[in-house]
C-alpha cells in the first residue's frame, strides 16, 4: 500500500492533498526526476515543475491522463491523483454572430471578446434522456469526431446539442458553441468560429482560426448549418488539420462527409392508446404538453375528460417540440378540447403537400399560430422578418412605427411563443424568433411589404452605424464595439439592401461609417465585400472618397498592400478635385502607411507630412487621423535613426489620444515611445510604457497588440538579467501572433536586433533546454495569464519561478 492509500485508509479525515503534491511523490516513488517524467508524459519539465509547485493547480483531463500513462499507476493511486484536482469551471462558450456580451469600460469585462455563457436553460429539456446517452455514446466510445443531429425544423436539435455539450464537459478542454443561423455566406464560418474562440482580425486568414484549434481537445458545437451549402468542407477542413478537434453539429440534413456519424432526432414519443392522464404525462410529447400548457393555465389538462384531448394535440402536432409549444401558448384561452377543434381547422388547410409530413404539421402548427393574432401582430410579425439575429426595442419600433403600440404587440407575440425576449445587462431586451419561426415569418413577406420593411430597416442601421462611428474613436469606444457587434449582422444585411437597390449614396456611408469597426473587431472580409460593391455604384465624390478609403483600409488589414495603395491613391485624386479636405487627409495617411509597409521611409514622410498640410490642426473632424499621423511620423524618424524626434512625434499623438480617451492611438503611441526609450537605452522608461500598454490592450481585447508589447518587454527583461522571464514572454508574444495570424499593426517596425539579443543572450543563460522550456511555457499561457505575468512584479515572478 503507498503512503496515499494509506492516508485515505487510516479512518481519519485528512484535508485533501494538493494536486502539485500527489504528483511529486508518484513522482519520487519512482526515482524519476522531473525531466524523466516530463519526456515519458510527452510534456516539458517546466511544465512538470509548474504542476508540482501548484503554478497550474488545475491540470486538463488530458494532462491527468498523460501523466497517468507514464507513471503506469494502478486503479488506487489513478483514484487519488483524480480526485487532488480541484474542481474545475471550463469554457463553456456560446456566441452568435449577432449577439455577443456587452464590455465595461473598466477593463473587468469579460474576456473572449464578447463572449457569454452558455445560458441557462429555463424550462427543462423533456423526453430527450435516450437521445442525449445516444449522442455521449458516440462522443465518447466510437471514436467518431463529426456527429450531426438531423431532423426537421422545430425537433429540437439545438437543445438537444446544448444538453449533450453541457453533459461533455468534463470530456474536453472545452467546449465552443457557435450559431450559425444569421450567417449565410461559406467563407464567414471559420471567421465565426475565431469569433467564438476569442479571436478577432481573423478574417484575413482562416489559418489562423486552424492554428488555435489544432492543439486544442474542444468540443466545437456548430448550431444551423443548413442554409451554408459549402460548410461540409469547411468541417473536412477543420477535423482534418486538428487532430484533437470533436464537432457537433445541427442541421436539417446531414453534411454527406467522410467520417460524420448521423444522429436523427426524432420528434418526441406520443401517447399511444386513449387510457388516462397518467397514460399521457408519462408520454414525453404529452409531458412537455401539459408543462408547458400548466405554466401558463394551471388547470389545463386536469379532468379525466381531457385526456383524449391532450393525446390527440400530441399526435396531430406530430410529437414536434416547437409545435407543441407553440400549442401550449394558447392555453390560457383555450381549453385542450377548443385547442384541438382550433388544430384540425388548421391542418385542413396544412398546404404545401409536397413538403414532407413533419414539415407540413410545423408549417401548419405556425400557420394557425399566425392565424390567431390580431391584423396588427401578424404585420408586426411579418415585419420582424427582416432582422437578422434580433434587435432591440428601439429599433424594432423605429421598423414598425406605423403599427401602433409596438412594445405591446411584441408582448402578444411573446405570449405566444413566437418572439423571445433575451435580457441585455444594461436593462434592454433583445427580441429575436427561433430559425423556424424566422423563416416563416420571411415567407409571408409580400414584395411590396418586403421592401418597405427592408427599406426601413436598413435606414434605421444606417443612423445606428452614423451614430456609432464617432464612438469607436473615443473614451467609450469599448462599449459602442461591443453594441456594434451585438448588430454586426443587421449593418451588414441594411448595407446589402442598399448595395441590391443601386444606391451607392447609402451604401458609400454604411461602409465608411462601419470601417473602423469593421478593422478593429476583424470583420474584414465582410467589410470588404460590401465596400467594394458599394464603390462600383454611382455616389457623390465625398462619399466615393469614404467608400475608397474603407475599401483601401480592409484590404491592408488583409496584407493585400498594393491594391490598398491603388485605392488610397484614387481617394486622394478624388478628394483634390471635390476639395474635400478631411478625405484628402485620410488618404494622404493611408498612403503613407502603404510606403511604411513597403519600406519606403521617405515615401511615407512626404505622405504623412501632406496629411498635415491638407487639414487644420485644430479641425475636430481630424483629430483622430491626425494623431496617429503623428505616431506614424515617429515611426519614420526611428527608422531614420532620429528617436529624440520619435519621442517628439509620438507625444503629440499620444496627447490626442488622451484628450479622448481613445486606448486604441493611446496604445499605438506608447508602443512609439517604447521604441524610443530602447534606442535611447532608458529601458525603465520602456517598462512603465509597456506596463500601460499592455493593461490597455487588456481592456480592448487587441492580441495583436499584445503581442508586440510581450515582445518588446522580453527585450527590457532580458537588458536587466532576467533572461528566464524574457524566454517566458517570447513565447507568450508568439502565442499572441498565432491566434490573431497577422501582425495586423503592420507599421510597427521594432529594432529586430533587439529581440535577437534578447532571445541570444537568453539561450546563452539558460541552455537550450531550459530556455525551450521556457519559451513553451509562454506559449500556454492564455491571454489572462500572459497580462498578469507582464504587468506583475516581476522579482514575484522569479521567487516563483525559484520557490
Amino acid at each position: 500500500m503507498t503512503d496515499l492509500e494509506a492516508s485515505e485508509q487510516d479512518g481519519v479525515s485528512h484535508p485533501r492533498e494538493p494536486f502539485g503534491h500527489v504528483l511529486r511523490r508518484l513522482r519520487q516513488a519512482q526515482g524519476w526526476t522531473q525531466e524523466e517524467l516530463a519526456e515519458r508524459a510527452g510534456m516539458t519539465s517546466h511544465g512538470i515543475s509548474a504542476l508540482e509547485r501548484g503554478l497550474r493547480s488545475r491540470p486538463y483531463p488530458h494532462t491527468v491522463r498523460s501523466l497517468e500513462s507514464a507513471l503506469s499507476l494502478g486503479p488506487a493511486d489513478r483514484a487519488l491523483l483524480r480526485a487532488a484536482v480541484p474542481s474545475r469551471t471550463p469554457p463553456v462558450r456560446v456566441q452568435s454572430p449577432a449577439q455577443t456580451g456587452p464590455g465595461r469600460e473598466d477593463g473587468a469585462h469579460r474576456r473572449g471578446h464578447g463572449l457569454d455563457r452558455l445560458p441557462t436553460e429555463l424550462t427543462p429539456l423533456v423526453g430527450r434522456e435516450a437521445d442525449v446517452k445516444a449522442v455521449l455514446s458516440l462522443l465518447r466510445t466510437t471514436g467518431a469526431r463529426l456527429v450531426t443531429l438531423t431532423g426537421t425544423g422545430g425537433v429540437g436539435k439545438s437543445r438537444l446539442a446544448t444538453a449533450v455539450a453541457r453533459a461533455a464537459i468534463d470530456d474536453h478542454d472545452g467546449v465552443v458553441m457557435v450559431h450559425l443561423a444569421p450567417v449565410e455566406d461559406d467563407t464567414l464560418v471559420i471567421p465565426t468560429i475565431g469569433r467564438a474562440l476569442g479571436l478577432h482580425a481573423v478574417e484575413g486568414s482562416d489559418d489562423t482560426v486552424v492554428a488555435a484549434l489544432r492543439d486544442r481537445r474542444l468540443l466545437l458545437v456548430l448550431d444551423n448549418l443548413e442554409q451554408l451549402s459549402g460548410v461540409g468542407l469547411v468541417v473536412a477542413r477543420l477535423l482534418e488539420e486538428c487532430d484533437g478537434l470533436v464537432v457537433l453539429a445541427t442541421s436539417r440534413a446531414a453534411l454527406r462527409i467522410r467520417g460524420e456519424v448521423e444522429h436523427a432526432v426524432q420528434p418526441l414519443a406520443t401517447p399511444s392508446g386513449v387510457g388516462g392522464m397518467a397514460e399521457v404525462e408519462a408520454a414525453p410529447a404529452g409531458l412537455l404538453l401539459l408543462t408547458r400548457a400548466r405554466a401558463v393555465s394551471p388547470g389545463f389538462g386536469t379532468s379525466p375528460d381531457d385526456a383524449a384531448a391532450v393525446a390527440a394535440l400530441c399526435r396531430r402536432l406530430a410529437g414536434i417540440p416547437l409545435a407543441l409549444e407553440l400549442a401550449a401558448a394558447r392555453a390560457r384561452l383555450l381549453s385542450p378540447q377548443l385547442l384541438l377543434e382550433r388544430l384540425d381547422d388548421a391542418m385542413t388547410h396544412a398546404g404545401a403537400v409536397d413538403l414532407p409530413e413533419r414539415q407540413r404539421t410545423m408549417r401548419a402548427t405556425l400557420d394557425w399560430s399566425y392565424r390567431l393574432l390580431s391584423d396588427a401582430e401578424r404585420r408586426l410579425y411579418r415585419r420582424l422578418a427582416v432582422f437578422v439575429g434580433g434587435a432591440t426595442l428601439d429599433a424594432v419600433e423605429q421598423v414598425a412605427d406605423d403599427l401602433g403600440d409596438v412594445l405591446a404587440l411584441l408582448e402578444k407575440l411573446i405570449e405566444h411563443s413566437l418572439v423571445h425576449a433575451t435580457p441585455l445587462p444594461d436593462g434592454k431586451s433583445r427580441y429575436s424568433m427561433l430559425e423556424p419561426v424566422h423563416q416563416h415569418a420571411a415567407l409571408l413577406l409580400t414584395d411590396d411589404e418586403a421592401l418597405l420593411a427592408r427599406t426601413r430597416h436598413a435606414s434605421v442601421f444606417r443612423e445606428r452605424a452614423r451614430e456609432a462611428a464617432p464612438h469607436y474613436e473615443g473614451r467609450d469606444q469599448v462599449v459602442w464595439l461591443e453594441q456594434s457587434e451585438r448588430d454586426a449582422a443587421n449593418f451588414a444585411a441594411a448595407t446589402d439592401h442598399w448595395l441590391a437597390q443601386d444606391d451607392g449614396e447609402h451604401a458609400g456611408e454604411m461602409v465608411w461609417h462601419l470601417w473602423l469597426f469593421w478593422w478593429l473587431r476583424g470583420h474584414l472580409r465582410q467589410g470588404r465585400r460590401l465596400a467594394e460593391g458599394a464603390i462600383a455604384l454611382e455616389m457623390a465624390p465625398r462619399t466615393r472618397v469614404r467608400a475608397m478609403l474603407t475599401a483601401a483600409s480592409m484590404a491592408f488589414a488583409q496584407g493585400d498592400i498594393s491594391v490598398s495603395e491603388h485605392r488610397w491613391a484614387i481617394a486622394r485624386e478624388v478628394a483634390l478635385d471635390a476639395d474635400d479636405t478631411l478625405g484628402h487627409a485620410y488618404a494622404e495617411a493611408g498612403e503613407g502607411l502603404a510606403a511604411l509597409a513597403s519600406g519606403d521611409v521617405l515615401k511615407a514622410r512626404s505622405h504623412f507630412l501632406r496629411a498635415f498640410d491638407a487639414v487644420g490642426s485644430d479641425d475636430p473632424e481630424a483629430d483622430w487621423i491626425l494623431g496617429l499621423t503623428h505616431v506614424w511620423l515617429g515611426t519614420v524618424h526611428l527608422l531614420r535613426g532620429e528617436p529624440d524626434a520619435a519621442v517628439d512625434r509620438c507625444e503629440q499623438g499620444l496627447a490626442r489620444a488622451r484628450r479622448r480617451g481613445d486606448r486604441l492611438t493611446t496604445y499605438v503611441a506608447l508602443y512609439g515611445l517604447t521604441q524610443a526609450a530602447l534606442a535611447l537605452g532608458r529601458s525603465e522608461e520602456a517598462r512603465g510604457l509597456l506596463s500601460e500598454g499592455i493593461e490597455l490592450s487588456d481592456e480592448t481585447g487587441d492580441l495583436a497588440n499584445l503581442s508586440f508589447f510581450l515582445e518588446s518587454l522580453a527585450v527590457v527583461e532580458g537588458s536587466h538579467g532576467d533572461h528566464a522571464r524574457a524566454a517566458v514572454l517570447l513565447g507568450a508574444s508568439a502565442a499572441m501572433r498565432d491566434r490573431v495570424g497577422s501582425a495586423v499593426y503592420g507599421y510597427y517596425l521594432p529594432d529586430p536586433t533587439l529581440r535577437a539579443v534578447a532571445e541570444r543572450e537568453a539561450q546563452e543563460s539558460l541552455g537550450a533546454v531550459a530556455f525551450e522550456a521556457e519559451v513553451t511555457h509562454g506559449r500556454s499561457l492564455t491571454p489572462e495569464e500572459a497580462v498578469s505575468l507582464a504587468v506583475g512584479d516581476p522579482r514575484s515572478a522569479r521567487s516563483q519561478r525559484t520557490g
